[in-house]
């Protein structure tokens, strides 16, 4: 499957910009310690212009990074110049990476770094072996949660409320979890914010019209509450065709939708097996959980046992409970018959 890409209509000096970098790879080949060296950031994916830096990973054994950490470095890291071009230089203990854990974010860099200098395939090793980190579909869910409460309960407060700028300004903190989660539908790793709107054009799949919902999600137009309608009915569209997708995908009740698997499955446990010892219920969900609705109401405790309350399972009504948990329970309890 092709890979999200640059596509931009400014001149791309990529070219001018790689040669560049290998005539100043001596001064960086110089160094002591030296296990390998990639480039990431723009050039990488394969597009640079006047305002790229070249973007250069040293990757040092732990007693050089120490020395040259400490003020010995013979070149400048950060943002620099050389020979007239811009760098962004970093040292790291390639001792440490091979145990750091990386976040999508990271390894969406990593994905398409290119290897400049590895004498002993100790880069190629350790970038196959971060990789091997594939994407969790189920990460998602929180995703689409943090983007439904921005624009949908807090959204819903702010519009009833007419403060058009405090509701703009959470609908703007619903864009980037949305756009993120569009990632994690594809199997992609998440791209730092700098390109998050600009690769999701090229993603494999996308919600119908994408690109004409999403200008209309990053528009507050005249600061009216009809702006503030607009711009949730653009997000909500959007909302609702990643959920539809990740319904599909992972065969999800989409009657509760995808935020609400976790809750849903964490409740049939409880409903099919009836008791569970305190030991077997925090070994697979964590006692906390208990906690919270919908289990909150639906269980009761004897000793060291957590049991199912069929009586108020069955009896719980829409007012009794948050809608948003109501329609977990009452999807839970089908086929559940009384006693």
């Amino acid at each position: 499957m092709e890979r999200p890409r640059v596509q931009l209509k400014s001149t791309n000096i990529v070219k001018e910009l790689r040669c560049a970098l290998n005539n100043s790879l001596h001064r960086f080949l110089e160094m002591e310690g030296v296990v390998g060296i990639i480039l990431d950031g723009g050039l990488s994916r394969g597009y640079g212009d006047i305002l790229s830096e070249m973007d250069v990973v040293i990757y040092l054994h732990e007693k050089a990074f120490d020395w040259y950490k400490n003020g010995n470095c013979p070149v400048a890291l950060g943002i620099t110049v050389i020979d007239g071009y811009l760098y962004d230089i970093k040292l790291v203990n390639y001792e440490d990476e091979l145990e750091r854990s990386y976040d999508s974010t990271a390894l969406w860099d990593l994905s398409y770094a290119d290897i400049l200098y590895d004498p002993e395939g100790k880069i190629a090793e350790f970038k196959s072996r971060k990789l091997a980190c594939t994407v969790d579909i189920d990460s998602a869910g929180g995703l689409l949660w943090e983007a439904y409460w921005n624009y949908r309960l807090a959204g819903d407060i702010w519009i009833y409320r007419q403060d058009t700028m405090q509701g703009h300004y959470v609908f703007n903190n619903a864009i980037k979890p949305l756009v993120s989660a569009l990632f994690i539908v594809n199997r992609e790793y998440i791209p730092h914010d700098k390109w998050l709107i600009h690769m999701s054009r090229s993603l494999a799949w996308k919600p119908d019209s994408w690109e004409k919902d999403l200008q209309g999600a990053l528009n507050t137009g005249d600061f009216s509450v009809r702006s503030l309608e607009e711009r949730q009915m653009c997000i909500d569209r959007l909302w609702n065709g990643m959920n539809d997708r990740l319904c599909e995908m992972t065969g999800t009740d989409d009657r509760l939708n995808f935020v609400r698997k976790a809750g849903y499955e964490s409740l049939k446990k409880l409903i099919e097996k009836e008791e569970y010892t305190l030991q077997e219920w925090a070994a697979m969900e964590g006692l906390e959980a208990l906690n919270y609705e919908p289990l909150h109401s639906v269980f009761h405790r004897e000793g060291d046992r957590n049991l199912l309350d069929k009586e108020r399972l069955l009896s719980i009504r829409p007012e009794d409970m948050y809608v948003w948990f109501y329609e977990i329970v009452d999807a839970g309890r089908k086929g559940v018959a009384a006693e």
